[in-house]
């Protein structure tokens, strides 16, 4: 049986970052990092990880400012491969495969420049790049949250993901449950509503090209983030060795979806 999850803290730039780490059954195994999107926190992958843990060592980190890791009074250029470069420093980890979503795909193609030794390879899940395509850019995200809700029921009603798609009602509760953290006169979204803003990134075709590591790219059917022209110029630029659709995800495809990535993940032996 495999053994619980552990769960370091970790210092990086200043912060403190949790990282949730799943032992693999056998010594050995490959380790694998999923890591979450803007805002988000390590809870949008409990799904997969329930389906992949003993099969490998999984770690799912929290960037700085989201879920349960430490908030920064300022935030640098690319702060959350900065942080993921001090996880991976850290935990001397040597990742046979990282799978980020979103935002988190963008950064971990900045710590592949980094760190190219450390990582294998890296799968992109509806990660956004700013490439030169005739397509319409993505609303951004509405600002942070800084709402104090008295109630933690009425907060749970009204979680939604960003953008809003849909789930199963009971995994959005569990969501909304895991993403808040109680304060002072109740209970607020576990993010720092002062994260900075996303912004385009003009240099985004040159991180992307002749990237050290090998990339695949998956692609959410139902996604109102990437457009398939956009997803088809990301995954060639990086030269990636395998592009897919998953036909009947939306953008946070972990959530509606799980079966259908966790098919495609297998396509590429994970």
């Amino acid at each position: 049986m495999t053994a619980a999850v552990a769960e370091h803290r970790i210092d990086v730039d200043g912060a403190r970052l949790r990282v949730f780490d799943w032992p693999a059954a056998q010594a050995g195994a490959p380790t694998l990092m999923l890591v979450h999107g803007y805002r988000a926190n390590a809870h949008w992958w409990d799904g997969i990880v329930a389906e992949l843990r003993g099969r490998f060592r999984i770690l799912v980190p929290e960037f700085s400012g989201m879920g349960g890791s430490e908030s920064r009074s300022c935030y640098r250029d690319n702060q959350g491969a900065i942080d993921l470069v001090g996880v991976i420093e850290s935990l001397d980890l040597q990742l046979d495969c990282v799978v980020a979503h979103s935002w988190g795909g963008h950064q971990m193609a900045v710590v592949t420049r980094m760190l190219p030794h450390r990582v294998a390879q890296l799968v992109w899940v509806d990660s956004f790049f700013m490439v030169e395509v005739d397509e319409q850019l993505p609303a951004g995200a509405p600002t942070g949250n800084a709402r104090v809700y008295r109630d933690k029921e009425d907060a749970i009603a009204r979680f939604r993901t960003s953008p809003p798609q849909p789930m199963p009602e009971a995994l959005r509760r569990d969501l909304a449950q895991k993403s808040l953290r109680q304060c002072d006169g109740g209970w607020v979204w576990s993010y720092d509503p002062g994260l900075p803003p996303l912004q385009p990134r003009p240099d985004d075709e040159a991180l992307l090209r002749d990237l050290p590591v090998k990339s695949h790219y998956l692609l959410a059917g139902n996604s109102p983030v990437v457009g398939l022209t956009r997803a088809k110029r990301i995954a060639m630029l990086a030269q990636s060795a395998t592009f897919q659709v998953v036909a009947e995800g939306h953008h946070h495809v972990m959530l509606d979806a799980p079966q259908q990535l966790l098919a495609a993940l297998t396509t590429l032996g994970i």
